[in-house]
């Protein structure tokens, strides 16, 4: 595809063996009411109730607050009105008491993401500046339905909750660019719920 225009937030696209995402996600739920927003490919974390909220983290590795559970996908809660619904994002303070989140929350997984100068300005980079680099998390909130959210600041320093693994290669301008405006990360040492130090 050309080169992206915009941030479209995390996107599972495969495992670090290789292996393709096959749409696997896992259940979490959401405490009626919540009051922040969740769009399709925001980063979640458990709070210490056990309930989903939203992951903020930008440039830190949130090692002391029970780490990054994972890319929310979308929810079910029952409607007063519709009955039993299916959206691909929270909308803040929504009363329902059985809602649940979908997420994927596998450390193992890849994801594409925009790369950014600052907020959501696209920002081509070349492959031998990023590659092997930690990311920070740019946390836009713009966006209502589908996240926002991108990735900026390649540092060799440890902190950044993401590693850049690869460039999309598809997000070249033309073909003979050399600059790409999407990435390929995974998370850092520690980043990831299942892996952090410090449990929720």
């Amino acid at each position: 595809m050309p080169a992206y225009t915009a941030p479209f937030g995390f996107e599972p696209v495969k495992r670090r063996d290789g292996l393709p995402y096959a749409g696997v996600t896992r259940e979490y739920p959401i405490a009626s009411a919540y009051g922040t927003a969740l769009r399709r490919g925001d980063l979640v974390r458990v709070n210490t109730s056990g309930a989903l909220i939203k992951a903020d983290d930008t440039n830190a590795t949130p090692t002391t607050a029970g780490g990054i559970m994972g890319v929310f996908m979308g929810c079910s809660y029952t409607d007063a009105v519709l009955g039993k619904t299916f959206r691909t994002y929270w909308t803040a303070a929504t009363s329902a008491p059985d809602a649940v989140a979908m997420v994927v929350d596998d450390p193992r997984m890849l994801f594409r993401v925009a790369y950014v100068s600052g907020t959501t300005v696209i920002s081509a980079q070349a492959y031998t500046d990023v590659i092997g680099k930690n990311v920070e998390v740019v946390q836009n909130t713009t966006a209502t339905k589908f996240s926002d959210i991108a990735v900026t600041g390649t540092t060799s320093t440890d902190g950044p909750p993401f590693r850049v693994v690869d460039v999309d290669r598809d997000s070249r301008a033309t073909i003979a660019s050399t600059t790409y405006t999407a990435v390929f990360v995974t998370y850092g040492v520690a980043a990831h719920a299942w892996t952090c130090i410090a449990p929720t």
